[in-house]
């Protein structure tokens, strides 16, 4: 994952807006970085790229929210955002399944190519439609952001006692998502989980630059398990994908789908695993309790 721009000369002592305003800015920039190489054919790295930056920015209007009225340009970057996640979606797609053409037996490899054609067909829409919300990107959310960032007002500390209750509330629902998942673990409780674990890694990118040490050692334990996640939802999408396909494609498609079933489901067990692992070590070394402990 690509780091957010580091914003420097910010201290716990800032005053809330100032910090908001250079924040959301470099947030701003990162989201326009990659627009020239989406001004043409849809790159996959370019739409990456975009996606994160685009959390990241929602994030920090998210957390912002209090000085100013942000509220209507967070929901248009989220427009954005699943524009994009939907491009996203399909080039992983296509990505998978041109490795597993590389390395699956000839006589699979015609069902595989029509699965590939498929996703490739839905892509015309899906980037008919990025176009559409980059358009308003460009012509609507981005003057009215950059008109919400002047309006800012908010004398607060940056460092002070609201943001660490705002880092407290994300934490304890990083928490109830953890017990939830523990309960029941499987791909929809474990993708909520990861979605909860972005919202707070993200914020807590956003008070880095105040709270260096702290946020420093909140981020080295979080990754390792969202990272763990994010393959274990990436199988889940591949064992969704052949699941259908085995049901309801052409004889070749299905029968490519079932070859790789096997092989899915060994991945995505192997994933389940590790994060079973990985939780329980949270468990037992009661890091929960410690990060709370750092958000005092």
């Amino acid at each position: 994952m690509s780091h957010p721009t580091p914003v420097r000369g910010l201290s716990r002592a800032s005053r809330l807006d100032e910090a908001a305003r250079r924040i959301l800015a470099a947030r701003l920039a990162d989201v326009r970085h990659p627009e020239a190489s989406l001004s043409g054919e849809f790159s996959m790295k370019g739409v990456h790229d975009m996606r994160v930056a685009t959390r990241r920015l929602r994030a920090a209007l998210q957390v912002f929210r209090p000085a100013g009225r942000l509220k209507k340009a967070e929901r248009q970057v989220k427009q954005l955002q699943d524009a994009l996640g939907e491009v996203r979606d399909l080039h992983v797609q296509q990505e998978w399944l041109d490795q597993a053409m590389r390395q699956q037996p000839s006589k699979h490899r015609a069902g595989l190519k029509s699965l590939h054609a498929r996703r490739q067909g839905q892509l015309g829409g899906k980037s008919k439609r990025l176009k559409q919300a980059l358009k308003r990107w460009t012509e609507r959310t981005v003057p009215t952001l950059l008109l919400r960032m002047g309006q800012l007002e908010d004398s607060r500390a940056y460092g002070g006692g609201s943001v660490r209750r705002h880092l407290r509330q994300r934490l304890k629902r990083v928490e109830k998502r953890m017990a939830q998942y523990g309960t029941a673990p499987g791909a929809a409780s474990a993708h909520e989980l990861r979605k909860e674990l972005k919202r707070l890694r993200y914020a807590l990118e956003i008070f880095q630059p105040a709270l260096r040490r702290t946020m420093d050692a909140l981020l080295e334990v979080l990754v390792p398990l969202q990272d763990g996640l994010g393959e274990l939802h990436d199988a889940d999408v591949r064992l969704e994908l052949l699941e259908h396909t085995a049901a309801e494609a052409t004889s070749p498609e299905r029968e490519a789908a079932r070859k790789l079933l096997e092989t899915v489901r060994q991945e995505r067990a192997k994933r389940a695993a590790e994060i079973a692992r990985e939780l329980q070590r949270w468990q037992s070394e009661r890091i929960v309790r410690g990060l709370r402990r750092l958000l005092r």
